[in-house]
């Protein structure tokens, strides 16, 4: 009976024919799905990264199959009659002149020591009128990506014409790109479509996507500029093999750093009870009695803590206890890549979300609601029901209302991480997945001038082409003396909220390429007749997250798979992931009794049964290579 392997290989090689591939050298099975790298626009102002914020997941699938590989290790996907081609026009692109910046605008006040882009005078990139073909998601805030005001503009100022091939959004997205691969029907470039970096791998090496190295260092002038302020760069950008199959986006969202790990509570209903923001897990659990004692929902309703599937309670309780980043749970001990799950402090942390849970103080659907759900706790009509929430940020669990300063959402609070009786205190910091976003602008092989679109991306890293992509047309030069969102001297002010309906059409709703530094994100203007959510939610992250951030050194870094690791990584990750989150689901709600020895043993027995150490010698070896 073929295995899952074989069935992938035979599916794989049947695509590649299809799309005019003649041959497939034999090889191990790549799998570019790279289990347990999040996919995901990170937050623009923002969207907070959901793991999920609010950020979207993507699968690459080939048909019921649910994933898509090719052959690797050495192999080389041969082109019919297509290499001389490609080839021919890489020289041709690289004949051409290096591309350079032009003088600064005047009239834009920037505070001092700001790094980030620039706006500056644009040129055309052609003189005459040169048309390519780019596929991208469809979108309700763009629209009609041909008639977007943006695209004109941005046709207006660098002459390139984009023919726009829109495919379905969301999840979506990766199967009709797949399908439109496997037939061959590939276009020029793919534009906001979230392929991993194990894809971005596995179709550079094969010479399917263009390695952009000589391009970037000859006409993205811009980007070479993002390469100085943020030294680690180009390393996050290279495959293994040392090729760059993607031009960028950076997003160094300074909140999203702390996202996975927020949570809120009510603090008039913390007045109410007479108690203070908790600083231990004991005094988060007497604060949660007291809400429920209290009734403060009333009729019974109460809350005193809600979570949903979405934003999951362990990336916060468990840091209590261990450092723990979230799925897929992976951290590193002087080098070496461990699984959280499965460590003694692990079991402790689900014995103290037991109790929680068992007293009543969590919401029995707290593995089981959905956004819907959590949105109707949190707006409740008449009164609050819910004492506090996990959530990326208030609108995780409730509606923003910027207009009215009486808004329920003013009344939730970011609380601090809390104290392990261990004296563990972690706020799960994301360093290294937030900020760099690899898969923004891919070029394919057909495409015969790289150049002009690796010029045309660039160009979209000027300060003035990030506000138009970002926040539309209708934004304005901050005035001297104006303050941003850190207090300091403010760029920009933006004409309407990231998230209003009136920059549909406007805007590339964050698919596009830009460059937005920690500078520039808190650079937008602060209006303090019209203030938005953006600076509580900078000084919350900055007062009760930064100050316990986890050493750098215990992330485990986003790495890119191999051939022969990336196969073994998919199957055995998922299976990984589904066994942590319904055993997790199962003991804090009392299926399962964390403190029962002969329970935690049969959850280990399992969770070895399924991989962990091959899964775990993966890891180990991915991240050896990118440390190399």
């Amino acid at each position: 009976m073929p295995t899952v392997i074989d069935r992938i290989r035979s599916a794989t090689t049947e695509a590649f024919r299809a799309a005019g591939i003649c041959a497939i050298l034999p090889g191990k099975i790549l799998d570019p799905i790279g289990y347990g790298i999040e996919t995901t626009r990170a937050g623009g102002s923002m969207q907070p990264e959901t793991t999920t914020g609010g950020m979207r997941r993507r699968s690459f699938v080939a048909g019921a199959l649910g994933v898509s590989a090719a052959a690797g290790s050495g192999g080389l996907l041969t082109g019919c009659g297509s290499a001389d081609t490609a080839a021919g026009a890489d020289a041709d692109s690289l004949a051409a002149p290096p591309a350079v910046l032009g003088p600064k605008k005047s009239g834009v006040n920037y505070p001092p020591g700001y790094v980030g882009p620039v706006a500056r005078e644009l040129r055309p990139i052609v003189n005459e009128p040169v048309r390519f073909t780019i596929v991208v998601p469809q979108s309700l805030t763009v629209g009609d990506w041909n008639r977007n005001a943006f695209t004109q503009w941005m046709q207006q100022q660098t002459g390139i014409q984009i023919e726009w091939r829109q495919v379905a959004g969301g999840d979506d997205t990766m199967t009709k790109v797949n399908a439109m691969m496997a037939a061959g029907d590939i276009p020029d470039a793919f534009l906001g479509v979230a392929f991993t970096r194990s894809q971005l791998y596995l179709y550079g090496a094969q010479n399917l996507f263009v390695d952009l190295t000589p391009y970037l260092d000859k006409y993205a002038p811009n980007l070479q500029q993002v390469e100085k302020d943020y030294p680690d760069a180009r390393r996050l950008m290279r495959s293994p093999d040392k090729g760059i199959y993607s031009f960028p986006d950076i997003n160094d969202c300074y909140h999203c750093r702390a996202s996975n790990g927020r949570s809120y509570l009510n603090t008039e209903w913390l007045r109410k009870v007479g108690l203070d923001i908790p600083s231990t897990t004991d005094e988060f659990r007497e604060v949660l009695k007291a809400f429920k004692q209290a009734d403060l929902g009333g009729k019974g309703r109460t809350i005193p803590f809600a979570g949903y599937k979405d934003a999951p309670l362990d990336t916060y309780f468990m840091n209590a206890f261990l450092y723990n980043p979230g799925d897929p749970w992976l951290v590193l001990n002087d080098g070496k890549v461990e699984a959280n799950y499965v460590k003694d402090e692990w079991r402790e942390g689900l014995k103290y979300l037991r109790g929680l849970y068992a007293d009543g103080l969590l919401n029995k659907d707290a593995f089981t609601a959905d956004q819907d759900q959590m949105n109707r706790y949190g707006n409740n009509p008449d009164r609050p029901i819910i004492g506090g929430a996990r959530g990326y940020y208030w609108g995780s669990f409730l509606e923003i209302d910027e207009a009215d300063p009486k808004a329920r959402w003013h009344q939730y609070s970011s609380i601090p991480p809390l104290r392990g009786p261990n004296n563990v205190r972690y706020a799960a910091w994301n360093y290294l997945k937030v900020g760099l976003e690899v898969s923004t602008l891919v070029i394919t092989r057909k495409c015969k001038r790289p150049d002009l679109l690796v010029r045309w991306a660039d160009v979209q890293f000027d300060l003035e082409a990030i506000l138009r992509s970002y926040g539309g047309p209708d934004f304005q030069w901050a005035a001297k003396g104006d303050k941003g969102i850190n207090g300091k001297q403010a760029i920009y002010s933006l004409g309407e909220t990231w998230a209003s309906d009136t920059t549909k059409g406007k805007t590339w709703d964050q698919y596009g390429v830009m460059y937005r530094s920690g500078d520039f994100r808190l650079a937008e203007r602060v209006n303090p007749r019209k203030p938005t959510f953006e600076s509580p939610l900078y000084e919350q992250t900055r007062d009760d997250y930064f100050p316990y951030k986890q050493p750098v050194d215990l992330e485990f870094p986003p790495v890119t798979l191999e051939a022969d690791q990336a196969a073994q990584d998919a199957e055995i990750g998922l299976n990984l992931k589904g066994e942590v989150n319904l055993s997790m689901a199962k003991f804090v709600t009392g299926k399962l009794d964390p403190a029962d020895d002969g329970h935690w043993r049969d959850y280990l027995a399992r969770i070895g049964k399924i991989g962990l150490k091959p899964y775990l010698e993966i890891q180990q070896a991915a991240y050896e290579a990118f440390q190399g």
